[in-house]
């Protein structure tokens, strides 16, 4: 889905909790939270801090030339 989504020019991210899995897609652009789990990709539920810190460093990400293959690991401590 998400490279037809970007083939029509617009630019996708996702953001995942198994980046070896995510590897073998190799989407455009993704995002690993390091440390999470299945079913809690931006965190703690109801913790909207750290949910928006995730989702706006996925969002700057669609800002990014696409990068095939490379999942962007980061620490959100």
């Amino acid at each position: 889905m998400q490279r037809s989504i970007e083939l029509v020019g617009i630019p996708t991210v996702v953001i995942t909790v198994e980046p070896e899995e995510t590897l073998q897609a190799r989407p455009p652009r993704a995002l690993c939270p390091r440390g999470f789990v299945a079913g809690h990709s931006l965190g703690r539920p109801a913790d909207a801090a750290l949910q928006t810190w995730i989702l706006t460093d996925a969002l700057g990400l669609l800002t990014a030339e696409p990068r095939p293959g490379q999942v962007i690991v980061r620490d959100y401590a």
